[in-house]
């Protein structure tokens, strides 16, 4: 990440990769669902170079539009929550055991804040598919490509500086939970076998308006190479964010 040619090299091809994904759709669909009105759908169904042309490079003026105080280290973006460990509101009582749901092959939706509700795909099916306990939300080989999008409070990740390797670790405890049921032993290899095929990760904040986009590399390490910040009260476009 020192080298700012290396840097935006990275952050390019991760965007035109991440934008052609399965799990770009399933993000459209969980922001549209998650901020209703804004017309999520619309604005992020754009050719590729549309899209870049809605990305800022990491500067003090593109933190202070994420909200978050934001810098780089040698894996990607840094953020500091320290403002939110306690000044939030209390995260919101779970109604039961998040669920994981597909509603595109090769992309799988948790949602640890309202579990009974699913987040409709634009152009998908009506009703989530919730994985049938034998199923796996990712195929089974190691060497496939799968994403994940996560609905979350930031500040249950436990840590006051979220980098990419602290993200990481909070979306595969939230992926090891949903899918791993301790008194059913065969889910804990279904567990495993979809974190090794995880290749992107989004963990959205509906409450801070924030998410946060991590690449999984063949070598399962963890670059925060996109994050974008929405406010609801001006309708305008998500604020997109790249080193």
């Amino acid at each position: 990440m020192d080298d700012p040619g290396r840097r935006r090299a990275l952050a390019d091809a991760f965007m035109i990769e991440f934008m052609g994904s399965t799990t770009w759709r399933a993000m459209i669909a969980v922001l549209e669902g998650a901020f209703p009105g804004l017309g999520m759908a619309a604005t992020l169904s754009r050719r590729t170079d549309e899209f870049r042309g809605m990305v800022d490079g990491l500067d003090r003026t593109a933190s202070s539009k994420l909200g978050l105080p934001t810098w780089l280290d040698d894996a990607g973006m840094v953020f500091d929550l320290s403002a939110h460990l306690n000044a939030r509101n209390p995260v919101r009582a779970r109604p039961g055991r998040a669920r994981a749901s597909r509603p595109y092959a090769g992309a799988f939706v948790i949602d640890t804040l309202d579990p009974l509700r699913y987040h409709r795909a634009v152009g998908g099916p009506r009703e989530p598919r919730d994985l049938p306990d034998d199923t796996l939300p990712a195929a089974s080989g190691e060497d496939d490509d799968s994403g994940v999008v996560i609905v979350a409070n930031l500040t249950s990740a436990g840590v006051r500086v979220l980098d990419s390797l602290a993200l990481w670790r909070y979306a595969a405890r939230v992926v090891t939970g949903t899918l791993h049921e301790p008194s059913r032993p065969r889910t804990r290899a279904r567990a495993r076998r979809a974190l090794r095929a995880l290749r992107r990760a989004v963990v959205i904040d509906p409450d801070l308006g924030v998410g946060l986009c991590l690449q999984i590399d063949t070598g399962h390490a963890p670059r925060c190479l996109l994050a974008f910040a929405v406010d609801r009260t001006d309708g305008a476009a998500p604020r997109f964010v790249r080193p």
